[in-house]
């Protein structure tokens, strides 16, 4: 199987180092000597020289992945093409494009990770990746996941150096606070999977003690992660 990767910036980047492991890639970006060497991953700079491709994946930013969308049309005729810029809509690429399909994930696919998907068949089109799956019952619910898949890790990445400087503001270090932040969250993804919210509090709290003044206090910190990403959302509706 032979991918192509259209737009390889830092999404297009993390997809690639997924997807070398089990296909064939080709990374199409206009600056070649921008792109990262990557063993197994043919560099091209025009969208044309892709045209071999079984697959397409497109991680443009929408307005460049509007201006193009008729050639990468005519290049991908007929194929899959799976798009994950935020806001394009499938109604918008059926005008150009053959078979297109939407997905979202983050830069953690480097790795592994989630991808959320529209229509739920996508994901047929994308097991060249090591990856767990979420299927959106719709495309609206697709355009939410751009703030609570894709744009949720920077924000959640604030959360963890807030972790790391309040634990140096009592007195531990720099290292040290680093590994407990990124232990804690861990932890706490574990925690939250197996037994819900109701019950982590339940089995760490007690009456009076440390964790309950915390959470005491955490509540304007909850409404501003709220907001966060919400804002976040219906700026994925605007583009």
């Amino acid at each position: 199987m032979k991918v192509a990767v259209i737009g390889a910036g830092n999404l297009g980047t993390a997809i690639i180092r997924n997807a070398v492991r089990n296909a064939e890639v080709i990374a199409v970006r206009r600056r070649k000597d921008l792109f990262p060497e990557i063993e197994g991953v043919e560099v091209v700079s025009e969208i044309e020289a892709a045209k071999d491709a079984n697959i397409f994946v497109v991680t443009l930013k929408p307005s460049v992945f509007r201006k193009n969308m008729e050639l990468i049309g005519s290049v991908a005729k007929g194929k899959p093409l799976i798009s994950f810029a935020a806001g394009v809509k499938l109604e918008e690429m059926l005008r150009h494009i053959d078979n297109p399909f939407r997905a979202m994930t983050n830069l953690a696919i480097e790795r592994r990770g989630v991808v959320a998907c529209y229509p739920p068949e996508t994901a047929e089109h994308l097991r060249f990746l090591e990856a767990d799956f979420i299927f959106c019952e719709d495309e609206r619910e697709l355009e939410a996941m751009t703030s609570f898949l894709g744009s949720s890790p920077a924000i959640l990445a604030k959360l963890i150096n807030a972790f790391v400087l309040s634990a140096i503001h009592q007195g531990v270090g720099y290292d040290n606070a680093r590994k407990a932040a990124i232990s804690a969250f861990e932890a706490a993804s574990y925690l939250y999977e197996k037994y819900g919210l109701e019950e982590v509090v339940r089995k760490v709290a007690t009456p009076g003690g440390t964790t309950a003044e915390g959470l005491r206090k955490v509540v304007d910190a909850e409404k501003a992660l709220i907001d966060s990403l919400i804002a976040a959302s219906r700026r994925a509706d605007e583009l």
